[in-house]
């Protein structure tokens, strides 16, 4: 089952402030992913998330995240 979630963002907000507001409560390791046009990009716990967005530019509304309900790939987990 897919469910959304709307998360508001402040120049402050941090990609782990979203998974925290999305998760369910008492879950476990989860971690936030950016898709588009078939790539997948872990997005690392301390980037700002009005950045992400903003790099994206007039493709902002293409990208969609995902929340993953397990651990980050290895090597993404430390960005």
């Amino acid at each position: 089952m897919i469910h959304f979630n709307e998360v508001p963002i402040t120049p402050e907000t941090l990609c782990r402030d979203v998974v925290e507001l999305c998760k369910e409560p008492g879950e476990g390791d989860c971690y936030l992913s950016e898709a588009w046009r078939g790539s997948e990009r872990v997005v690392g716990e301390g980037e700002r998330m009005m950045e992400v967005l903003l790099q994206w530019g007039q493709q902002r509304g293409e990208v969609r995240y995902l929340l993953h309900h397990r651990r980050a790939p290895a090597q993404e987990a430390g960005r």
